[in-house]
């Protein structure tokens, strides 16, 4: 009888010592709650002097091209990037620009230029004057149309020349700076696989063009990050 209590005792005392698995703490590794990631590097122009870790994303030029749709999607409303209740090719057209700086960025009279208005000499898109992008927010230049929505608070405009242009192949995106240095360009031909939709950098800012819904994003994402989240 004694027995019976003992082993009893036992197996009420294990039951009461049950717990959840619990992952194990390594002390080695602790989570670190002083850690700001961010751009360690002085001579980077998102140089973040709170930043303890680098993020791997320093930049070295003040507007960085971070999407573009030259060819929109010409099923039914999919390809309405500028939001204006229509699809029209040449209008939904877009390219997107990220001043990635610590500073506000005067883009007035920055020129955009397919190939043929290269060659030409006639910008595709003039930016208009008093056009100051601050720190991390993005410019957004349709084609045309009446852009409706708020873009995640960019600057948006539609080409002066009524058109980007951008063919689907064999075609170069250029952007030059107000005195007339060439600073960004973009080849659409190593691209041009007509993918109905926008080619965007994946992660945002630091990441590789990639078809923009490689990643189930959608289809494009003008003004904001891929993701739809503001810059």
């Amino acid at each position: 009888m004694k027995n019976k209590y003992i082993i009893l005792a036992v197996i009420i005392f294990s039951f009461s010592c049950e717990t959840e698995d619990v992952a194990p703490i390594n002390p080695n590794d602790p989570v670190d709650p002083t850690e700001i990631l961010g751009c360690t590097d002085p001579n980077a122009v998102n140089y973040n002097s709170d930043a303890n870790t680098d993020d791997g994303c320093c930049q070295y030029n003040n507007l960085l091209l971070n999407e573009v749709l030259y060819d929109p999607s010409n099923s039914g409303l999919d390809g309405d990037a500028n939001g204006d209740g229509e699809y029209v090719h040449n209008d939904d057209e877009f390219v997107e620009l990220v001043n990635v700086s610590n500073s506000n960025l005067d883009i007035s009279g920055y020129e955009f230029y397919d190939n043929a208005n290269l060659m030409s000499g006639m910008p595709n898109h003039i930016v208009p004057p008093g056009t100051v992008l601050p720190p991390m927010k993005a410019y957004v230049v349709f084609g045309g149309g009446n852009p409706t929505g708020d873009f995640g608070g960019a600057i948006v405009h539609t080409a002066s020349a009524s058109v980007l242009n951008l063919n689907n192949s064999s075609d170069t995106l250029t952007i030059k700076n107000d005195i007339g240095e060439t600073i960004i360009v973009f080849d659409v031909e190593a691209l041009s696989n007509n993918p109905n939709e926008s080619y965007s950098r994946i992660p945002d800012i630091c990441g590789d063009f990639v078809q923009h819904n490689s990643t189930s994003l959608g289809l494009f994402s003008p003004g904001t990050k891929s993701n739809g989240d503001p810059f």
